[in-house]
């Protein structure tokens, strides 16, 4: 793993729908890294992006937000957003409008926020758009999560079986 001083970690919207949706294959994943996070009084965000994503079949009032920062997007995140959209999208017509999906708009908001360290997500394609990114010379700052891969696997962790 990249950076493992964790200054504040941006939460994806996949995040978010693992944590309350107690079914999900990823949910004990998910759940340990949100405890891990609070016990180690790492600063977790939630951008305005996930939380409108979120609301599509969410409820806001369901959100963790006692437990998170929200995040709103700016001029700066859509600065570098627009930078990296322009390093992935082809060639277009010029009448032509490009859309900057949301996987990089919240990719830009974790690299250009200093307070951020960490994208946490389980969204594995975001792996191919850094590595086209890193292709065309763009540099990231941040590092990305996979929260598919257990917590204690990335983090080098003993995995005890939690007591009840």
């Amino acid at each position: 793993m990249g950076n493992t001083t964790f200054d504040g970690v941006l939460l994806d919207t996949s995040f978010i729908i693992r944590l309350l949706k107690t079914d999900d294959p990823l949910h004990g994943n998910t759940k340990a890294w949100f405890r891990w996070l609070l016990d180690h009084k790492v600063p977790m965000h939630l951008s305005t992006i996930s939380i409108s994503e979120f609301c599509v079949k969410g409820s806001f009032d369901q959100l963790p937000l006692r437990n998170v920062r929200v995040l709103t997007f700016n001029w700066q995140h859509a600065q570098r957003s627009g930078e990296f959209a322009r390093n992935l999208l082809d060639q277009r017509k010029d009448e032509e409008r490009a859309v900057v999906i949301n996987d990089l708009k919240l990719l830009a908001q974790a690299d250009v926020e200093p307070r951020l360290s960490h994208f946490l997500t389980k969204d594995q394609r975001i792996n191919a758009k850094i590595t086209q990114l890193s292709a065309a010379g763009v540099q990231l700052r941040t590092t990305v999560l996979d929260l598919n891969i257990p917590l204690a696997e990335v983090l080098g962790l003993l995995n005890f079986p939690e007591q009840e």
